[in-house]
């Protein structure tokens, strides 16, 4: 993150520690509030995330927005109402447009290992699209290579 005094390293931001999850937020996010620190251009979030073996977030929903997640150890386990089941490891990416709205949950994969993942969401350039879903693989063909990850309507 970058506010007006420069560089804000990671033990210096909002962070919320729970039971299961470990969090730190680069922007304003749940009861963290700063007016100054609300977002970065069109990106609202960016959290970084250790979630508990088993824990995570449960069913709930999302519209209009973009948002990204990369598991940079463990595995992350994906379930929404569009029928998309799936486990999402290091050097897999995902992407789910939430358009008019969808519900989903992410749950570490793990029963004895945390997960710890990186996520951002974006505003959609356009709102009210149906809802989507991928997971693009990241393997070192494709290191130094730019990846487009975003739908387009």
């Amino acid at each position: 993150m970058i506010g007006t005094a420069g560089i804000t390293r990671s033990a210096d931001r909002p962070h919320t520690r729970l039971p299961w999850l470990d969090a730190r937020h680069c922007f304003s996010f749940g009861h963290h509030y700063d007016p100054a620190n609300t977002h970065h251009g069109l990106l609202l979030v960016s959290n970084d995330d250790v979630i508990a073996p088993g824990r995570g977030f449960g069913q709930h929903s999302h519209h209009d927005m973009e948002i990204v997640t990369w598991v940079l150890e463990g595995a992350l386990e994906h379930e929404d109402g569009m029928g998309n089941h799936g486990i999402i490891t290091p050097g897999i990416a995902q992407r789910m447009s939430a358009g008019t709205g969808i519900t989903h949950s992410e749950m570490n994969a793990s029963s004895v290992s945390p997960s710890h993942i990186v996520q951002m969401w974006v505003l959609p350039d356009t709102e009210g699209i149906e809802p989507s879903y991928e997971t693009p693989s990241l393997t070192a063909s494709t290191e130094g290579a730019e990846i487009l990850i975003w739908a387009t309507a």
